[in-house]
């Protein structure tokens, strides 16, 4: 069984919202820059529009273990990769130093983009995004979530259920997201501990070096593999450094039935509003 791309998305620039810019979301942020160059190669008319939003500011922990240098200390995250993006390659993307949801409730009308990466690390910020996500007539095409601990991570590309009605019921079945395959993500029973580190050491022991980097490689070549392709045989990977092992999520609802997940029976369609798309 595999996943077709939804074709329109072939035809014109994809608008991509990249909600985080620290640890997963700076490396991802460079790897969609790589991607945009590699699609216009491959015959995409007009590639990627990226909208980095991350209201954090780079801080003495942050430098060696993320991707900022002891310069961007005090600079905020979002508008020092971006910048550095848009200097580097030519581009022309956006960045908002803000939390996604106050840019939401900013606007007259909001605004959904094709593609949504979080890259977040908290709970309370991947629940609000999935109750945005999950609106009726949202307009977002897919959600790829990234999320690590110490030495495991997940990476889901999944399609909020406004994008199954809007490929009208002939390209397979839809792509459960994070939060169906992953339901305890959503629970607020235990405490967080998002706290920053105030050093690299104390950083270092909660999370593992190289573990957002093995995210953000598998999660850019699942994009790779779908806007080249055109499809998927899978569309996740957990990984567990510690065992050195990985394990693709296969698109297939027996593959997602061991997570719990059995799709429904959808009783409702939705109009998208042409000015909630992000052209």
């Amino acid at each position: 069984m595999e996943h077709l791309i939804h074709p329109d998305l072939l035809a014109r620039r994809v608008g991509v919202h990249l909600v985080g810019v620290g640890g997963n979301g700076a490396q991802m942020a460079a790897c969609l820059a790589r991607l945009d160059i590699a699609m216009r190669e491959l015959g995409h008319p007009h590639g990627l529009h990226v909208t980095a939003f991350d209201a954090d500011r780079v801080s003495e922990a942050n430098v060696g273990r993320q991707v900022y240098s002891a310069a961007d200390v005090g600079r905020h995250k979002a508008l020092v990769s971006i910048h550095r993006l848009n200097q580097f390659y030519g581009l022309d993307w956006e960045a908002q130093p803000m939390h996604y949801e106050t840019f939401q409730q900013r606007l007259h009308v909001r605004k959904a983009a094709d593609l949504l990466i979080s890259c977040v690390d908290s709970r309370t910020a991947r629940r609000q995004l999935h109750h945005r996500l999950f609106e009726p007539c949202a307009g977002y095409r897919y959600w790829l979530d990234l999320g690590n601990t110490e030495a495991t991570a997940q990476v889901v590309l999944g399609e909020p259920l406004d994008a199954y009605h809007s490929r009208r019921g002939s390209r397979g079945p839809r792509l459960p997201c994070v939060t169906e395959l992953f339901p305890e993500l959503l629970e607020d029973e235990s405490p967080e501990d998002n706290r920053p580190s105030c050093s690299v050491r104390m950083s270092l022991a909660s999370q593992g070096l190289f573990v957002n980097d093995v995210a953000v490689r598998f999660a850019a070549h699942l994009l790779y593999e779908l806007f080249s392709k055109g499809r998927l045989i899978a569309h996740s990977v957990v990984i567990n450094l510690d065992s050195k092992r990985t394990g693709p999520i296969e698109v297939d609802p027996r593959a997602w039935a061991r997570f719990g997940f059995r799709e429904h029976e959808f009783a409702q369609t939705c109009d998208r509003p042409e000015e909630a798309i992000l052209e």
